[in-house]
């Protein structure tokens, strides 16, 4: 199979968008971290572990002349969410059958293209779909919004912290509303300031057809702003408060997400994002596979900044 296999390996290396920017251009929320350069390598290690900052130290205080100050150094400020490694890999193939059907170069081009781009569908889709994922679902996958930005915050474990106990772990939510035009933007204008702090501020919002089309139809249209920046790259999305609001598809029914993504990361191992390895032939049966690994999970450092809006 050395002929198809070579031309395989040749489209993939001259492919004109390599997989992971194909990935990450597709889906807004990876396309907004990565051009905030938030997707980023791991330094490795058995977990991915995030610095947070949870506290205040007691010893800052208003003080006049030689007043003393009292420093508590068993004070604890600085703790860390601890993260576990998620991996997606696939693979497309390409039988000796195969091969000696397509022996023509157009015919094998066009097998070739095929068999590449149903592994980039593949793959955008799975990673679509992780971005959202509960953590219970597909315990295998990212640990997605629905875990991150919780609809019942107060439970459950988030980066090995329990938001049953650590209250200033936990995101805004909505509680259950009714998600209709009449009350989308009240309930918009709420999460907005709930998730505010000084000049931290959502900077981008995932909507599902319910949400988005409530806030749509709220719009009267001298009032429809859109998203240059994201018009630009390929999504459609409104405006609020200078935040574009996407239209997701993979996002859960009924739910509408307020994402400060200063504090969001997908962190991955060098070498294993999307990335294309060595073509193997398979030594007991006539195909031969072509690989692509990733390894990497999506993180937080501040839960109170991240909001949901959701209706039941």
């Amino acid at each position: 199979m050395a002929v198809l296999t070579e031309l395989y390996s040749t489209t993939r290396a001259n492919r004109e968008m390599p997989l992971a920017d194909n990935v990450t251009n597709h889906n807004a929320f990876l396309y907004i971290l990565e051009n905030k350069g938030h997707i980023k390598n791991a330094n490795g290690g058995r977990d991915l572990t995030e610095p947070l900052l949870y506290g205040e130290y007691s010893n800052a205080k208003w003080y006049d002349g030689y007043e003393t100050f009292t420093v508590d150094t068993s004070e604890e400020v600085v703790t860390a969410a601890v993260y576990d490694w998620k991996q997606l890999g696939g693979f497309a193939f390409i039988s000796g059958k195969e091969e000696h059907m397509n022996v023509g170069k157009h015919a094998a081009v066009d097998l070739v293209t095929a068999k590449d781009e149903g592994l980039m569908a593949t793959l955008r889709n799975k990673a679509a779909i992780a971005l959202y994922n509960d953590g219970v679902t597909d315990p295998k996958a990212w640990g997605g919004l629905q875990l991150l930005v919780a609809d019942a915050p107060a439970t459950g474990v988030v980066g090995g912290i329990d938001r049953a106990t650590d209250a200033w772990w936990r995101n805004q939510t909505s509680g259950d509303i009714t998600m209709d035009a009449a009350n989308i933007q009240g309930e918009m204008n709420d999460m907005y300031l709930a998730t505010i702090r000084g000049q931290d501020q959502t900077d981008l919002i995932l909507a599902d057809l319910v949400a988005y089309k409530a806030y749509w139809e709220s719009l009267q249209v001298i009032q429809r702003i859109t998203s240059v920046e994201m018009g630009e790259a390929g999504f459609h999305a409104l405006e609020f408060m200078k935040a574009p609001v996407v239209y997701d598809t993979a996002c859960p029914a009924n739910h509408m997400y307020f994402l400060n993504t200063d504090f969001l990361r997908m962190r991955k191992a060098p070498g294993r994002w999307f990335t294309d390895e060595t073509p193997q032939a398979i030594q007991s049966a006539d195909y031969t596979l072509f690989p692509n690994w990733t390894m990497s999970n999506l993180t937080m450092n501040n839960a109170a900044r991240q909001g949901v809006i959701w209706s039941s």
